[in-house]
């Protein structure tokens, strides 16, 4: 099987830049969203909002790379937000605790009103 990629378009704000998935966020198409934050940090934007309403479906892979980009972003000097309105999202934020420690709003501008300082 051939690596399957998730399509992510990159939009710049003022401040912070936005990462927009398009496609399921499982094992096969993690990477892309892995890499794009990565390139977030390489490119001196480590204040990153990732927008979840393109991804109708995300596996523990996908909320791994999530909490792994909030570590990253965050030893960089920023910080990784959470824009979603997907009800499963939310529900499997909750479950783990994800939202604890991380913005989570349903637009990108208020998911990148929690960045902390």
């Amino acid at each position: 099987m051939a690596q399957q990629k998730v399509e992510i378009q990159v939009e710049d704000h003022e401040g912070y830049r936005v990462l927009r998935p398009t496609g399921d966020l499982d094992v096969y198409t993690v990477g892309s969203l892995r890499d794009a934050l990565g390139k977030m940090i390489e490119d001196d934007s480590p204040k990153v909002v990732v927008d979840l309403d393109g991804v109708p479906f995300m596996d523990s892979s996908g909320l791994g790379a999530l909490m792994g980009g909030v570590r990253r972003m965050r030893e960089a000097g920023g910080d990784l937000a959470v824009a979603c309105t997907r009800e499963q999202h939310l529900k499997l934020f909750t479950i783990t605790g994800f939202g604890e420690g991380v913005s989570i709003a349903p637009t990108t501008e208020e998911a990148a009103k929690g960045f902390t300082e």
